[in-house]
């Protein structure tokens, strides 16, 4: 690359933030714009979405318009057919890097198409679905009516189609008689994740067979599957030879091996059987010869590439994991929070110990110590008790309690690996006795549930749980009563508690309900009485003096609009327009002001006529699913969902500022500390996405909102999606597309990270790595996937960041970590995490923003309902639905909203 860009000269790329994207659904929060600044935004770097091998309403119009005169042959492909379009597809960007299962399937899949003479194979704005190969004659492409170039034979075209329904940027008409091979987008989309979905589950099913892999999570095993190789050998080739160096594990998908030492045939292995597992813990040779005595297909696993992994030795791994499992089956230690049973384990060691010897000593106190089994067993000297691997000794013995001793030795029972820690060790790393611990561990799984906390960290609610008390009360005590003054929270630790408004009794609740949180950060007097029902009633309580002892102003704050926003008993009749945010294909966005309350709100609101013109039922209500999991204080929020007979409604946190993108604009190229800021605030977005399994799927600037206050704020939703596993779906915006989402191969949460790679490279560097001068988005896809990543001159040789870009922007998605590994990269040590969540940390940049004061006033006075508000906006989109075919949906589909 050339010299630096600044940041407000990449406005061609600007996502326009004052519209719902035409290829989403996603509720917007809106900067303020004019309707010239609206009319006049570009948008080349829109967000593409397609539904791949799923049919889509949205692109059913456009699947029949590529070479509608030609004629589609029934011909059979010979071998030289096939050879020649193998080697045309493996020769392009586009599929050389698909398996030989993946291309044969493709190749399957394409029709030939017979084209006279002077015929359009497609049209310079038409809607693109298939992916053409010359087989014979000639083809002229034309762009604004000139002639461009001719292709003949082995030539291709239309590759882009096969992505994303995207417009034809060219004109291909034949010049003579012209045979083609074609694949649509839904038979290729169809094949690719046929073939890698089965592969993907079969790989699975195999670690899983692993005796020494079954012990890791499921996200340790979904990291391994990106570096597992699959190889074929031939029959009497050898795999591994007797005295070699071992460093891989090799698993049997397919075929037969012979395994011999010294020339003396020892085993047989087949399908789903493994070897050379001892070469993934230790550093040995091999101890006999494998060939294969058929064609052998097997899945190989290095040390080496297991290690950049997972950052550390297998073995290491394995018995965390044992620890963890054997934590969780205990029936004391069970109780302990991850950061606790992590700070146990830190602090176990793990010995050996020879078959018969002796491990516990008999009359060895019992309150002294705890084993864990991680390998082989331990079996006391009567036979009468096994502790097998998962299993603890000594764990319900703690040393507070009476003083026993054992009366029988244990000892182990082949070459067994224990871990060990003593009582006092562990108490001194839980913080307390287990039984206090337990009773504060309990009331921790409480608070996390309220939702005034969820947005505190877990230090923070560790403590405040350390600060909760246990008051008592009689039968019919009045805990507190209605217009009493509210100090504290309580939650009901034992009994029932009845609530009682105005003399009439409203409800009972009981063991750990809670109630008063309110009280914790208002002034607000008790709308209620809390009346104690029954006998040995008690309740933990939080007072208010340390719960607000322990914020600070920052984030009481923020808890304040927190729980303005979860007023749900607003209704649409309470809701005064007050002006259009945006307008999208699918959906309208409006600022409203709730009339009781002066709380503003974003409300997207999507009509019955488009819901069933476009085919979006299962979008909004996926929308919705995903929006209510989400609550962050970095997070624009959902308070609640309306529907009519007219349309449903999304009511959500008005955010009110600048996308990231013009904010860059203002600052130019960021400082290193500056980059730092914004990308951890994204990172915290992501933390909190995907513990739920939420991928976003379009990071980038334009989508990320600063706020009035200088954080940054995710406003956009609209390609979000739950993943188990992988998906397939090509969606987001090319520069910022990770190369396996390009590839089809299926993808998970780690392709977001690729996206704050370019972000952060963006951020610096005043320009994206891939693509930066390219507008053709196949032009851009090809340069994500040579990934050729340079930086420029000015800044390339001091650039701190270089080693976090590389490392997100790592083609192999299992190298790129998760949230935990790269919030503990170098780059982001002197982070204060807690500090950033709570907005305790002085940002970049404030936006300078309109006072909204008189168009309020203005929107208050005119008081217009909001129906008939939306009503007028939406009569000039109904001409557009009425061209659009229409399918109803499901009569239920709207059933939660």
């Amino acid at each position: 690359m050339g010299n630096c860009v600044k940041s407000s000269g990449s406005s061609k790329h600007k996502h326009n933030h004052s519209k719902i994207s035409n290829d989403s659904l996603g509720t917007f929060a809106y900067p303020q714009s004019t309707d010239e600044e609206i009319k006049s935004c570009q948008n080349p770097r829109k967000a593409i979405k397609t539904k791949g091998p799923i049919a889509d309403a949205r692109n059913q119009n456009f699947e029949d318009s590529d070479a509608p005169t030609a004629e589609i042959l029934d011909r059979p492909k010979t071998k030289k057919d096939k050879n020649e379009l193998e080697k045309i597809l493996l020769s392009h960007s586009l599929f050389n890097s698909l398996s030989h299962e993946n291309v044969s399937l493709v190749i399957d899949q394409m029709k030939f198409y017979l084209l006279h003479p002077k015929q359009a194979i497609f049209n310079q704005g038409d809607h693109g679905n298939n992916f053409f190969i010359i087989s014979s004659g000639k083809v002229e492409v034309i762009v604004n009516g000139e002639t461009k170039g001719i292709l003949t034979k082995g030539k291709c075209f239309g590759e882009l189609a096969l992505l994303h329904n995207s417009e034809r940027t060219a004109t291909i008409k034949t010049i003579d008689r012209v045979t083609l091979w074609g694949i649509g987008r839904q038979e290729f989309r169809t094949a690719i994740e046929k073939v890698n979905s089965n592969k993907y589950k079969e790989n699975k099913q195999f670690i899983d067979s692993v005796p020494i892999l079954s012990l890791l999570t499921p996200q340790q095993k979904d990291l391994l599957l990106s570096v597992v190789i699959s190889q074929e050998f031939l029959h009497g080739q050898k795999i591994v030879i007797e005295g070699d160096p071992g460093d891989l594990l090799y698993i049997i998908k397919k075929g037969t091996v012979c395994c011999t030492v010294k020339g003396k045939e020892i085993r047989q292995l087949s399908h789903g059987e493994f070897f050379g597992e001892q070469a993934l813990l230790y550093n040995t040779q091999r101890t006999a010869t494998v060939t294969a005595i058929s064609a052998v297909t097997v899945l190989s696993l290095g040390r080496e590439d297991l290690t950049r992994v997972l950052g550390n030795q297998l073995q290491g791994i394995i018995y965390r994991n044992s620890q963890r499992i054997s934590i969780e089956n205990s029936r004391t230690l069970k109780i302990l929070t991850k950061s606790q049973i992590e700070l146990v384990i830190e602090k176990m060691q793990i010995c050996t110990y020879t078959d018969g010897q002796v491990v516990i000593q008999r009359n060895f106190p019992k309150q002294q110590k705890i084993w864990m089994v991680l390998k082989g067993c331990l079996i006391s000297e009567d036979k009468s008790r096994i502790v097998n691997v998962f299993e603890c000794i000594g764990d319900e013995d703690s040393h507070h309690s009476s003083k026993k001793k054992y009366d029988s030795e244990f000892k182990c029972v082949g070459k067994s690996d224990i871990a060990e820690i003593s009582w006092l060790d562990l108490e001194e790393c839980i913080g307390g006795s287990l039984s206090n611990i337990a009773s504060q561990n309990e009331v921790l799984s409480i608070l996390r549930k309220v939702q005034l906390l969820r947005s505190l960290s877990m230090n923070k609610l560790e403590a405040l749980a350390s600060k909760i008390k246990v008051r008592h009360f009689e039968n019919q005590e009045p805990i507190f009563n209605q217009n009493d003054e509210g100090d504290d929270f309580y939650i009901v630790k034992e009994g029932q508690v009845d609530i009682v408004k105005d003399g009439i009794h409203i409800r009972t609740i009981t063991r750990s309900d809670f109630f008063g949180e309110r009280s914790m950060i208002s002034n607000e007097r008790r709308t209620a009485s809390v009346i104690a029902h029954g006998k040995n009633v008690s309740c933990w309580v939080l007072e208010k003096h340390n719960f607000l002892g322990m914020i600070d102003e920052g984030i009481r704050n923020q808890l304040i609009k927190r729980i303005n926003l979860q007023d749900d008993s607003v209704a649409l009749a309470d809701l005064c327009p007050i002006k259009v945010l945006g307008k999208g294909m699918f959906g309208n966005v409006f600022l409203t002001i709730n009339k009781k309350t002066g709380m503003p709100y974003a409300i997207k609101t999507v009509s019955r006529a488009k819901v069933s013109a476009f085919g979006i039922s299962d979008d909004l209500v996926s929308e919705r699913k995903i929006l209510l999991q989400i609550d962050h204080p970095l997070i624009m929020k959902l308070v609640k969902t309306f529907k009519d007979e007219e349309r449903v409604y999304f009511l959500m946190e008005y955010v009110r500022g600048k996308d990231l993108f013009d904010v860059l604009r203002v600052l130019n190229l960021l400082t290193d500390d500056d980059a730092k800021f914004y990308s951890a605030c994204i990172f915290l977005m992501l933390e909190h996405l995907h513990e739920r399994r939420i991928i976003h799927r379009d990071l980038k600037p334009e989508n990320i909102m600063v706020d009035e206050e200088g954080y940054p704020k995710m406003i956009d939703f609209g390609t979000t999606k739950i993943v188990e596993g992988r998906t397939y779906t090509v969606v987001g915006t090319p520069h910022y597309m990770a190369p396996e989402v390009i590839s089809g191969k299926g993808y998970g949460l780690s392709s977001d990270y690729w996206s704050v790679g370019i972000m952060i490279y963006e951020f610096l560097c005043g320009g994206v790595p891939f693509g930066e001068e390219e507008e053709d988005p196949y032009r851009v896809y090809e340069k994500v996937l040579e990934r050729k990543l340079a930086y420029p001159k000015c800044v390339g040789f001091k650039l701190k960041a270089a080693p976090i870009i590389e490392h997100l922007l790592n083609k192999n998605p299992a190298m790129r970590g998760t949230v935990e590994s790269i919030k503990a990269l170098p780059w982001f040590q002197n982070i204060n995490w807690d500090k950033l969540i709570g907005k305790q940390i002085k940002p970049p940049h404030v936006p300078k923003l309109e006072n909204l004061a008189t168009d309020i006033e203005r929107g208050i006075q005119k008081n217009k309902k909001l129906i008939n508000f939306i009503r007028k906006e939406e009569s000039a989109e109904h001409h557009e639905i009425l061209r659009k075919s229409v399918k109803a949906p499901p009569s239920n589909w709207d059933e939660d909203f």
